[in-house]
């Protein structure tokens, strides 16, 4: 069974829970809000897929990797796009391609108030909540089950996170099921607590007595593109 013993050893990805059939391994926070796998020994049945799966194993599978980076360099035509997204609005155009052909999109969005956590679009509608940048651990759990029956059913699917949970989830979608798979990940430097957001968020809504009802993790309009500035919006206004 997995056991985590040093928390560098693991980026939360859930997918030594997502192959469990015996549902083993639930994913706990700790005191930033950070998943990480706990097993229910009771349940296991120590068949080793949870440590087969996982990225951290010396034999993950590396088959994929290119011997060498090949660089591309790209832009969207429409600058209201572009001003929407945090970047170039590539994400935005590979994605429109996906959803025009039938496929589906999986990607940081929000639940609750303001939690980030992975959600899953078929229309533009719902994908453009994707969009901008989101400095804050994702919750991806169900997620991985999610996108791989979309995968059997035929579905093509663009899946959009950090470089963690991008080679976790092709790691525990496994070969047979990769050609409809498309993989999206961000040049990642870390991403904060989630607890430490929601409480921030309580923060900002207790000193201006109102309620956040808009966030913007960079903020182009007010502060231009190479300001890492965030705005908010109070439903009061402000």
């Amino acid at each position: 069974m997995i056991q985590i013993k040093d928390p560098k050893d693991c980026c939360g990805c859930t997918a030594c829970a997502s192959i469990c059939a015996h549902n083993a391994i639930t994913m706990e926070p700790d005191a930033l809000g950070f998943l990480y796998p706990k097993v229910d020994k009771t349940k296991c049945v120590e068949c080793g897929l949870c440590e087969k799966v996982c990225q951290f194993n010396d034999n993950y599978d590396k088959s994929l990797n290119l011997s060498q980076p090949v660089a591309y360099a790209a832009r969207h035509k429409d600058m209201d796009e572009i001003m929407k997204s945090r970047s170039g609005a590539a994400f935005v155009a590979i994605s429109d391609y996906i959803l025009e052909k039938g496929g589906v999109v999986y990607g940081a969005g929000y639940k609750d108030h303001f939690r980030v956590a992975h959600k899953r679009a078929t229309t533009k509608e719902e994908r453009d909540e994707f969009r901008g940048s989101k400095y804050v651990q994702s919750d991806l759990t169900g997620v991985f089950r999610q996108v791989k029956e979309d995968l059997k059913n035929g579905l093509t699917v663009l899946f959009s996170g950090t470089p963690c949970q991008t080679s976790g989830l092709n790691a525990y979608v496994g070969k047979r099921l990769r050609d409809n798979l498309i993989l999206v990940d961000i040049v990642c430097h870390g991403v904060p607590g989630p607890f430490l957001w929601r409480d921030y968020i309580a923060y900002l809504e207790k000193r201006q007595r109102d309620e956040i009802v808009v966030v913007n993790f960079r903020d182009k309009e007010l502060f231009g593109w190479k300001a890492h500035k965030e705005s908010y919006q109070f439903k009061m206004g402000g």
